[in-house]
């Protein structure tokens, strides 16, 4: 954990952020250390049981109000930057292999979002999108790196803030494959990302009405005429499992010199027919048909259901949906410190199953992360407490091998799952 949160990082981004000008009593490292492994292992969530943590790991008796007042807008800008360290090492890390359809990109990146509300007096710094329900809200925007098994990106907005906002396209996305639910919709953004020389698969809004010029999937016999229509014309007539085909779209570009020209092109648009509902689930991508036929493109959209058991990990976890303050400092301190408790998290999850080996597998995020819950004030004992400790540190590598690897599980993980459907359609094939 040391070596992947180091001291000396923890100094020079306290320092760099003007947080500490000098160490006093409570040391930056220890203080850093006590909010990202106390928060998370604890259930009653305040001040005062941090600092009861701090106590019992260091040894230092510390006035409260001394505590309370490390606190600061400077104590934020430390943990963002600490993030950014830990995802920079963990994307310089990246070496995990795609397979299957997966093969044929860099990396898979999948974007969503989760609201967090918050105490209304925050409502000013933080306004919600429902003043009738969260008056206060923040939202944590994470872009999820498959490859490097953790996030490329993280940011915190209010809640109102529209999701296409909180990210950028650029040369980055080349040859990766980028997946979004409805709340990044945009045409501009899916024209941004083909120009960039990336692909993307997003859910279609249900009830778009784009041009249909042409038709990838011809069925034989007297099947609906799809060419030259609307698609909500055809829609609720068709009764084709599959439905594949090209769609014209128009948008407005980026506004340059105070102009906003229209533009106009195509992309590919697949429904895959519920054989309980009868509706279709559709989908929009540039990926093209000789490559990836409706199914696979199906299949490879279910990897963004990796983000969503991330953001589950977090609130169930690690509570980042319980922050217990009137104050913008110390909420978002204790929201970016539970982020870092789930970055180091990761990398000792790596290291673990690394020594699994063949039982790896068997090791669940969501059990993973309840089991640091469990272990979080045992580690913090251990990182500053005296020196010397072998038998904490024993029993504490035993207990985590021990317990990573579910008994019961045989399943695959969800990226795997897609990547051996594609191995087995091609078998059959």
């Amino acid at each position: 954990m040391k070596r992947f949160l180091t001291d000396e990082a923890i100094r020079q981004a306290a320092t760099e952020m003007g947080w500490v000008q000098r160490v006093k009593k409570i040391a930056p490292v220890a203080f850093v250390w006590t909010l990202v492994l106390g928060f998370a292992g604890n259930t009653e969530r305040s001040i005062a049981t941090l600092r009861r943590e701090f106590e019992r790991a260091t040894g230092i008796a510390v006035v409260p109000s001394a505590f309370y007042d490390r606190f600061t807008e400077p104590l934020v800008r430390c943990l963002v930057k600490l993030i950014a360290v830990l995802i920079e090492k963990m994307t310089a890390n990246a070496s995990r292999p795609l397979a299957g359809a997966l093969a044929a990109f860099k990396d898979v990146v999948v974007f969503d979002s989760t609201v967090l509300r918050l105490h209304e007096y925050l409502a000013k710094k933080f306004p919600g999108s429902r003043t009738n329900h969260s008056k206060a809200a923040a939202k944590l925007h994470v872009a999820l790196s498959v490859v490097g098994a953790g996030p490329r990106t993280i940011k915190v907005t209010s809640g109102r803030t529209h999701d296409g906002k909180a990210m950028s396209v650029g040369a980055w996305v080349a040859g990766k494959l980028l997946l979004f639910d409805l709340g990044y919709y945009s045409y501009r953004l899916f024209d941004n990302i083909r120009r960039n020389i990336g692909s993307f698969v997003s859910r279609f809004k249900i009830n778009g009405n784009p041009l249909i010029v042409a038709n990838n999937r011809p069925c034989r016999g007297a099947s609906v005429k799809l060419v030259g229509k609307r698609l909500q014309e055809v829609l609720p007539s068709l009764q084709r499992e599959i439905l594949d085909v090209e769609i014209e779209v128009a948008f407005k570009r980026r506004v340059y010199a105070g102009k906003a020209r229209k533009a106009t092109t195509t992309f590919r648009l697949i429904g895959v027919r519920d054989e309980e509902t009868g509706e279709y689930h559709l989908y929009i991508t540039n990926l093209p048909v000789e490559e990836f036929d409706a199914e696979t493109v199906a299949r490879l959209y279910r990897a963004r259901w990796t983000i969503e058991l991330l953001f589950k990990s977090l609130k169930s976890d690690f509570a980042i949906d319980d922050l217990p303050s009137e104050k913008p400092a110390i909420v978002q301190a204790l929201l970016y410190a539970s982020i870092i408790t789930w970055l180091v998290g990761q990398e000792v999850l790596a290291m673990i199953c690394e020594r699994l080996k063949d039982e790896a597998r068997r090791v669940t995020g969501r059990r993973w992360s309840r089991l640091l819950h469990e272990c979080a004030s045992d580690l913090l004992r251990l990182l500053l407490g005296p020196r010397g400790q072998q038998q904490l540190a024993v029993l504490l590598d035993r207990h985590l091998l021990h317990e990573a690897p579910d008994p019961h599980r045989r399943r695959a993980s969800l990226i795997e799952e897609v990547e051996a459907e594609e191995r087995l359609a091609a078998l059959v094939a």
